[in-house]
C-alpha cells in the first residue's frame, strides 16, 4: 500500500490513524523524546533526507516550521554527532545559500538549485519553470540506487557505489556546476559517514538503513552514533567519490554499472552463453 501524503506539500504522512497535530513543534504523543513519529498533515518537509530525519525524531521543530540556523546547527550536532565546525559550516553555508538570515520552514530548501540541486539519486529533476523542486523521494530512483549499490559489499552502499551511482545519473541530467556537483558528493559522504559508522569509509552503510532514512526520514531503533563525524574524515570520503568519477569520466576507469546496461542489450543466447 502507498503511502499517504500531505494535502499540504504531498510530504510523506502517518498511515496509522491518529488525528494528533504537531502544530506546536512539538508531538504529543512522543513528546520531548526523540522517538520516530512520521509527518502529519500540515507538516512541511525538504527534498533533504538529513533534515527530514531530524524533525521527524524531534531534533527539529516536527511540524517543519520556524527553524532557524542554529537550530539546524544545533540539531546536526545532536542528532548526527557531527562536529561543531562541521555542524555550523553546513548550517550556515545552507542558510547563505537559501539567502536567508531568519527562521525558515523546511519546505525553503526545496528552493530549486540553492541547496536542492539536479542529478539527485532519489528524487526527480525540478522542470524549467518551477522554482520548487519535488519533495517526495521518486519510488524508481530509489528502487535503482538501491539495486545499484552493494557491489562490492553485498547489502552495502560504499563510496564506490555512490561513484558509480552519481556518474550513472549525472549522465542523464543537466550538468551540475561546481559547487552543487560538491554538495551531491558531500551528502552522500556524510550519509554513509554517519549512519555507516565508524568504520564506514571502509565498509559502507547497510542498505535497509539507507532505504528508511532516504523513504521515511528514519533513524534504526535505539541508533546512537558511534563516533563524531568532522570535516577532514568527511573532506576525505567525498575525495574517493569525487577522484573515482573523475576518472571513470576521464576513461581511465571502467564503471561496473555499465555491465548491467551492456547484459540487458545482449541477445537472448548471447546472455545465456556469459551464464
Amino acid at each position: 500500500m502507498s503511502t499517504p501524503t500531505s494535502p499540504v506539500l504531498a510530504c510523506p504522512v502517518s498511515s496509522h490513524n491518529d488525528q494528533h497535530s504537531h502544530s506546536t513543534g512539538v508531538c504529543p504523543v512522543t513528546g520531548n523524546a526523540h522517538a520516530y513519529c512520521a509527518p502529519k498533515p500540515g507538516d512541511l518537509r525538504s527534498p533533504c533526507p538529513a533534515l527530514n530525519t531530524l524533525a521527524n525524531h524531534g531534533y527539529l521543530p516536527r511540524n517543519g516550521k520556524n527553524v532557524g540556523v542554529f537550530d539546524v546547527a544545533h540539531a546536526l550536532q545532536e542528532g548526527y554527532q557531527l562536529s561543531t565546525f562541521l555542524a555550523y559550516t553546513l548550517a550556515f553555508g545552507g542558510f547563505s545559500l537559501l539567502a536567508q538570515y531568519r527562521k525558515i520552514s523546511l519546505f525553503d530548501f526545496a528552493r530549486h538549485n540553492l541547496v536542492e540541486h539536479d542529478a539527485s539519486l532519489f528524487h526527480l529533476d525540478a522542470s524549467n519553470d518551477e522554482e520548487y523542486a519535488p519533495i517526495p523521494v521518486n519510488d524508481t530512483l530509489v528502487k535503482a540506487s538501491l539495486e545499484e549499490g552493494g557491489r562490492y559489499i553485498p547489502g552495502r552502499m560504499t563510496l564506490e557505489d555512490v561513484a558509480n551511482i552519481r556518474v550513472k545519473r549525472e549522465a542523464g541530467c543537466k550538468t551540475l556546476d561546481g559547487v552543487h556537483a560538491e554538495i551531491a558528493r558531500g551528502e552522500m559522504a556524510i550519509a554513509i559517514g554517519v549512519l555507516g559508522g565508524k568504520d564506514a569509509a571502509k565498509n559502507g552503510l547497510d542498505l535497509t538503513v539507507l532505504r528508511d532514512w532516504v523513504t521515511d526520514g528514519r533513524l534504526p531503533d535505539n541508533w546512537k552514533p558511534d563516533h563524531t563525524q568532522g570535516l577532514y574524515q568527511t573532506y576525505k570520503m567525498t575525495t574517493v567519490i569525487r577522484d573515482n568519477m573523475a576518472a571513470m569520466k576521464a576513461g581511465s576507469m571502467h564503471n561496473i554499472l555499465d555491465d548491467d546496461a551492456t547484459l540487458a542489450a545482449a541477445p537472448e543466447g548471447e546472455t545465456a552463453k556469459t551464464k
